[in-house]
């Protein structure tokens, strides 16, 4: 999979300018503080299963890193790398930001087999190291999600290029698999 991250307006047209922009800076920063240049190997995670794709961007001026947050950074450019993945893997396209009580970042949606699915996607970066313990902490968050048909976790590593989304098993709206009673299995 190829994902150039200038694109990201065309896949999510609800994501305001200004918000894309400035994740696309920080995408880049985050990418070239470690060392990264564009077309970068990207390792893949998409529901553990492991496969290599590419990384573009366009370059970000180092010189203004300091005029930014650090976790922003590593943040901001984790949301812009999971977008693009659940967008090119999975046709996902942003409707929302959400909100702090709704235990996840962005409201997402597709057309799905019987009509439009919706998505609860909650997103985190990790500059240095691994990134398997944040995508537990992220998916038992999202978890939490209510009133969507799917929920998802998205981490992008930062230090050797690593994106890897992840969902939560697949629920009937505003119900948890434990929560179904017998009755509702069958």
């Amino acid at each position: 999979m190829k994902i150039d991250l200038q694109t990201l307006r065309e896949m999510h047209p609800e994501l305001p300018i200004d918000v894309a922009a400035i994740m696309l800076v920080r995408a880049g920063l985050a990418l070239q503080r470690n060392g990264h240049l564009s077309g970068v190997d990207l390792l893949l995670q998409i529901e553990r299963v492991n496969s290599k794709g590419a990384l573009s961007w366009k370059k970000a001026d180092l010189t203004k890193l300091d005029q930014h947050d650090s976790n922003r950074i590593t943040e901001d450019g984790a949301e812009a790398v999971a977008l693009a993945v659940m967008h090119q893997d999975r046709q996902w396209r942003v409707v929302r930001r959400m909100q702090r009580e709704e235990f996840a970042d962005w409201l997402l949606e597709r057309d799905g087999d019987n009509g439009n699915e919706t998505a609860a996607l909650e997103v985190s970066g990790v500059d240095k190291g691994s990134i398997t313990s944040r995508l537990k902490e992220k998916l038992s968050q999202v978890a939490k999600s209510t009133d969507v048909d799917q929920k998802w976790a998205g981490i992008a590593g930062f230090e050797k290029p690593i994106a890897a989304i992840q969902s939560r098993r697949r629920t009937r709206r505003g119900t948890s698999v434990k929560r179904r009673s017998k009755r509702a299995r069958h």
